[in-house]
């Protein structure tokens, strides 16, 4: 039976622009163990989420050589936007071009993977970031998540046309979020109804990295969706199983 597996924030930079080594020993040559894991545990008819940040290129044509790298890979891969995603590209159409094979990526579209439905959002932090010098007020943070929530919105509308035009029952739908979907410590957030309503059973999500995340790393079975944060130095650069299809 095919597997759906996690593994976020790749931080690719095989042109060498940015090796990600300078955060720390565990980074070297992380791209090399990375794609030992993947090759060893993900089959060809299996699924990949990446919720974002897949590499450091600030445009596209400097991403050819990760694109490269994925498509070397098993699998099918699901991307969507991070934060530190420059090169990603203005349109679908060019998208279509960029991505390699069996690869979908996730900006106010949806895909469909035999019974499998993924939407998904690069999404936000709930807050200012003070202690790292932004000087965006509440207001403002507020009015940018609102353009994510629209945008979670239109991803699931489209998937919920790719469903009705295949004209079978609904299946397994994952949702994926770049940034946490839900404030730390807490338990709910502005997406997290949209998540259920949506008829989500998972929601895998990154951003997150560092030995001591803290509160910011929620994860559990939250009103029946499985909360999970796949950050790749979390994962021990290895993919992690998050379900069957």
């Amino acid at each position: 039976m095919p597997v759906i597996w996690a593994l976020s924030d790749l931080h690719l930079s095989l042109s060498g622009a940015k090796p990600m080594d300078v955060f720390g020993d565990h980074w070297e040559r992380h791209h090399e163990r990375m794609a030992a894991a993947w090759d060893a545990q993900v089959g060809q008819d299996d699924i990949v989420l990446t919720p974002g940040d897949f590499s450091w290129a600030m445009k596209a044509p400097e991403a050819a050589a990760d694109f490269a790298w994925l498509a070397q890979r098993p699998g099918w891969k699901v991307l969507v936007k991070g934060n530190h995603d420059y090169w990603w590209p203005s349109s679908h159409a060019k998208m279509a071009q960029l991505v390699p094979p069996r690869t979908c990526a996730l900006k106010k579209n949806a895909c469909r993977i035999g019974a499998v439905g993924i939407f998904g959002v690069r999404g936000g932090d709930f807050a200012p970031l003070t202690r790292y010098g932004d000087k965006r007020s509440q207001e403002e943070v507020d009015a940018w998540l609102a353009r994510e929530e629209a945008e979670l919105r239109a991803s699931i509308a489209h998937l919920d046309q790719l469903d009705a035009a295949a004209g079978v029952p609904r299946g397994l739908r994952i949702c994926l979020f770049h940034y946490p979907p839900i404030p730390p410590g807490r338990q709910s957030s502005r997406f997290t109804r949209v998540i259920e309503e949506a008829g989500a059973s998972h929601c895998v999500y990154g951003h997150l990295h560092g030995r001591e995340v803290g509160a910011a790393r929620v994860e559990g079975v939250i009103n029946g969706v499985a909360y999970r944060c796949a950050s790749c130095d979390l994962l021990g650069f290895a993919p992690e199983r998050i379900a069957e299809f």
